[in-house]
């Protein structure tokens, strides 16, 4: 039996393919398990390295090799007559045309509110039974949907607070702040210039204040070099000291979950003064592409978007209330570093926080939930 998991970004195969891929391997040994990697406007270029190193996956499909598998080019394995598709992230559409053309049946995980092909997928994983009933509102029957609980929390590991301060050699009685800049290329020029600012203000008003900078997998260290020199972040890093910190500031994205599934205090930023440098989803990002009106439109959008959405932060939108804080729009760094260290100053609120935070994601669990519905409908 093959198994086929379909992602694209950073935040999907790290959050997402890892703990599924690992969760098919333990109940199939010996089934293969193949990758389709769909073309993305968020990947960073370092996604086919990633999977090959960190993977559970057996064979993985590059996008330029998936787009002329499709067109008949054939791909130098061969598929089984039976397995399955796992639709894990990117476009739905993307796994409709791989079950057909394997004649496999279809499966998807849903960690937000939009779906579609709902006639085509023999069924839907979501987090919640809030996702539940919206689905069920918007007319997808009952049958194919099943609450599996958040996949996101079930790859969420780091080190022990004292382990991960002992690795840095960091004294337990600091305080100590982790910045997450993103993974791809876009975030990061953009993002650590701002962290610096802020961080020069935080040190100046607290010498003594620790800065560690987490360095994302899907980036090559080289990449920091030039932050190494300003001496503003303490310690360079990779998710699995973040547990280090006592409050995370970091961007949108899978990464809040994350960080909400450890319990750790955030600070959600996001910049929105150039938002010609941000992909947008579907067709949007194509629209954009369109010369002159471009940037104008792209701005607008962006204007509009932010308008409309409450929250951006993952654990605040499956709360519907704020339960970290987001500054968004033109960010002043003197306004964010206060706002850092009015928090850090907070103890009640921060334990509050990482409570709540704890709650709304709940337990992990989620990938055996998954894999075990799966295999009993494909065995049976």
């Amino acid at each position: 039996m093959d198994i086929v998991l379909v992602a694209n970004s950073p935040g999907e195969l790290s959050a997402l393919v890892k703990p599924i891929a690992k969760a098919f391997k333990e109940k199939l040994k010996d089934s293969r398990i193949i990758l389709f990697l769909t073309p993305c406007q968020y990947a960073s270029g370092k996604e086919l390295e990633f999977a090959r190193k960190n993977l559970a996956v057996d064979e993985i499909v590059s996008s330029d090799e998936y787009k002329k598998w499709l067109f008949g080019k054939a791909l130098p394995f061969s598929f089984g007559k039976d397995g399955i598709c796992l639709f894990l992230g990117g476009d739905l559409m993307h796994v409709t045309l791989i079950a057909k053309k394997l004649n496999y049946k279809a499966y998807a995980y849903l960690s937000g509110n939009l779906i579609g092909w709902t006639s085509f997928y023999k069924k839907f994983f979501i987090p919640d039974n809030k996702i539940f009933k919206y689905f069920m509102d918007k007319g997808v029957p009952s049958l194919k949907l099943k609450v599996a609980g958040d996949l996101m929390t079930d790859q969420t590991t780091s080190l022990p607070r004292d382990e991960a301060r002992a690795a840095w050699h960091l004294n337990l009685e600091s305080s100590v702040v982790a910045f997450m800049p993103g993974s791809r290329k876009w975030e990061i020029d953009f993002m650590l210039p701002l962290y610096e600012r802020i961080g020069k203000i935080l040190k100046k008003e607290n010498p003594e204040l620790k800065l560690i900078l987490i360095v994302s997998q899907f980036v090559s260290v080289e990449s920091f070099f030039e932050y190494k020199e300003h001496h503003i972040f303490d310690v360079f890093a990779n998710f699995e000291s973040l547990n280090a910190a006592d409050l995370v500031v970091t961007i949108p994205g899978t990464n809040t979950a994350q960080i909400a599934a450890l319990g750790l205090p955030m600070l959600v930023v996001f910049p929105l003064d150039r938002p010609e440098v941000i992909p947008l989803e579907g067709i949007l990002h194509y629209i954009i592409n369109i010369p002159v009106i471009r940037y104008p439109l792209k701005r607008f959008i962006a204007w509009l978007i932010n308008k409309k959405t409450k929250f951006f932060a993952l654990p605040n939108i499956k709360a519907n209330r704020e339960i970290v804080r987001e500054i968004r729009g033109k960010i002043d760094p003197q306004f964010a570093a206060e706002v850092i260290a009015l928090l850090l100053k907070d103890k009640a609120r921060l334990a509050q926080m990482s409570k709540e935070l704890k709650e709304v994601m709940g337990e992990p669990g989620a990938a055996g939930v998954i894999v075990g519905e799966i295999l009993n409908e494909a065995l049976s």
